[in-house]
């Protein structure tokens, strides 16, 4: 049998983030199969990103949370006689099943790329528990300790692990034990550029500051919402996913507001041409594993307002390509931060935003990630 080179897993495409990117940019430029617990609608199409090798869907999608855990782990365990055809297998995400009943053949290394440990097994875990009965809490609890022990055991299989950011690093190091090699998120900077001039998008307007992030209690985008709704002179749009979890409630909460647009997420085209034209992209993620969306905004020559924790203090610089509130942030905080950041203080910060996103271009990635793969 021929053996093809590289496989690149990924658990889900379900949303149109930062993980679904960049291993679709990773599979592109290893000219990789791309493998994945399902393809949906409301995520990435792969081939909007330019890839056109293989792409192998393990079933249908699944929306409902409750099972679409286990679904995704039963298919990736069933998955591992796929692995045989490869020589080099990169895993993403929360994929790791694959390994369980896997026996590495003497020619094949196997990577893994680590968004992050999975929060609701380590530190996002009593949040998690809070949406079970009190009474069924200390059996939740007790399984998910048996799979935070899957995991590091999985962990142990593997040739070389990458993480996203020193903060996950640190994650990882701090609750696994486990040591890993840093490899920023690449953010393609000849696609994702300062625009020449003003040209928002159709039914938007001129001026407007900006949110794109999955609609997820972590995200903290209500608190923006909220935030605005006390600024009825400044606007904002933000996106959101055919699949997030909280699009409902957000929706609800600002339809009476004149000076707040949300929009479907856009088409990859139209997203560059959204984050052009932003004042500030507003993010404020509850401790980021790395966050793609402040690197995307800068490199389009847009300042970020944004959160003092996580991946965030490794790429704003404070007062150079943006500003970085408390990380107990309140609604007033927001309030500061978009009135530091007004249209005219935000082209003075332009260039430093420029310079500072190539710092994670998607040549720096993709050559640092082959130098791994080649050791």
């Amino acid at each position: 049998m021929t053996i093809k080179k590289i496989a690149v897993l990924h658990d889900a495409f379900l949303y149109r983030g930062g993980g679904e990117r960049l291993v679709t940019l990773m599979a592109k430029a290893l000219d990789a199969d791309l493998i994945s617990g399902f393809f949906s609608e409301g995520s990435f199409v792969p081939e909007e990103l330019g890839f056109s090798g293989q792409k192998i869907a393990l079933g249908k999608p699944v929306f409902r949370k409750g099972i679409r855990h286990l679904i995704l782990k039963n298919r990736f365990r069933k998955a591992t006689k796929l692995l045989k055809n490869y020589e080099t297998i990169i895993l993403s995400g929360n994929c790791l099943d694959v390994l369980r009943n896997f026996s590495k053949k003497p020619n094949q290394k196997i990577f893994y790329y680590c968004h992050t440990p999975p929060r609701y097994l380590f530190d996002f875990r009593e949040m998690y528990l809070q949406k079970f009965p009190k009474i069924f809490r200390p059996m939740i609890s007790y399984f998910f300790d048996k799979q935070a022990k899957k995991y590091i055991e999985f962990l142990d299989k593997i040739d070389q692990i990458f993480t996203n950011s020193q903060n996950t690093h640190d994650r990882l190091l701090h609750f696994c034990g486990k040591n890993s090699e840093i490899l920023y998120p690449p953010t393609d900077t000849t696609r994702f550029s300062p625009a020449d001039a003003k040209n928002p998008l159709p039914n938007l307007p001129e001026n407007y500051y900006l949110s794109f992030s999955r609609l997820s209690p972590p995200k903290r985008v209500g608190l923006v919402v909220d935030a605005f709704l006390q600024m009825p002179d400044k606007n904002l749009v933000f996106t959101y996913g055919k699949n997030d979890p909280l699009k409902e409630k957000i929706l609800e909460k600002c339809q009476h507001a004149k000076n707040i647009f949300p929009i479907p997420a856009p088409n990859d085209d139209d997203f560059i041409r959204l984050v052009q034209n932003a004042i500030a992209n507003i993010y404020i993620p509850i401790d980021e594993d790395f966050g793609m969306s402040p690197v995307e905004s800068m490199a389009c020559g847009v300042p970020v307002i944004g959160v003092n924790e996580g991946g965030l203090k490794e790429t704003v610089i404070n007062g150079k390509t943006g500003v970085l509130l408390p990380a107990k942030i309140q609604v007033s905080d927001i309030i500061a931060g978009v009135q530091k950041i007004d249209e005219k203080t935000a082209l003075a910060l332009r260039e430093n935003c420029v310079q500072r996103a190539e710092k994670f271009s998607l040549e720096n990635f993709i050559a640092n990630l082959k130098k791994f793969l080649e050791k």
